[in-house]
């Protein structure tokens, strides 16, 4: 048998601390790779929205997956259970991708537009014409116009005379908004979380006013 050249002897020898350079780097890597898992916990599964959740929503399965996600990186009262959860009113809305949890959710108990009522609060549906269309879970304005003599002189008017327009709900929320049909045409209903005050005002604006809409940005939000 033919010896081996110095030549390929050193070949060898640098082939052998190369593998075994890398059988340490990869060791190491994995090591650190499993103290990190160890660190984060353990898997659990966790429910992530498929879809922009809106207020007021039922939730289907459609709406929902589960994926399994370390529990240190989980919010607290996140869900894990698809079927458990379909049914479920969202009162909290859910970005694309965002957890789902129990937060979110109105009790099992509630159901429909009634699930998505915060305590205190009222929904009231108004009708609008020549209004734009606002999207489920915007903040909205509700303005009302008055004949000066309405509401004895409390009804603001400006120095003519002229009708003029008071804010009569602001910053409230839509929880539903469909095409409507009046004596004068066709107009918009829209359904807004208010407060008891803001209902009866709204009460009050819609029999002896006109109704208008005005988007606000969603810092100016209060609810009801």
């Amino acid at each position: 048998m033919l010896g081996r050249s110095p030549r390929a002897l050193a070949l060898w020898a640098a082939a052998l601390v190369v593998a075994a350079g890398t059988a340490t780097l990869v060791a190491s890597d994995l090591a650190a790779l499993h103290r990190r898992a160890q660190s984060l916990g353990p898997e659990r599964p966790a429910l992530v929205a498929t879809r922009p959740l809106t207020l007021g929503h039922t939730l289907t399965a459609r709406d929902l997956r589960a994926r399994r996600v370390h529990s240190s990186q989980l919010p607290p009262g996140v869900l894990s259970g698809v079927s458990g959860t379909v049914g479920r009113v969202v009162i909290v809305p859910v970005v694309r991708g965002g957890f789902v949890t129990g937060a979110n959710l109105a009790p099992r108990r509630r159901t429909g537009l009634d699930g998505a009522l915060p305590t205190g609060s009222r929904a009231m549906r108004v009708v609008v014409r020549d209004t734009l269309r606002p999207r489920v879970g915007a903040a909205v304005d509700i303005l009302a116009t008055f004949e000066p003599a309405v509401g004895d002189g409390s009804a603001p008017v400006n120095s003519s005379g002229d009708r003029t327009a008071a804010v009569i709900a602001a910053g409230v929320t839509v929880v539903a908004a469909a095409d409507a049909h009046t004596a004068e045409g066709d107009a918009l209903g829209v359904t807004v979380l208010v407060s008891p005050r803001q209902a009866r005002a709204l009460a009050f604006a819609t029999t002896h006013g006109r109704l208008a809409l005005a988007l606000v940005p969603p810092e100016e939000a209060r609810g009801a």
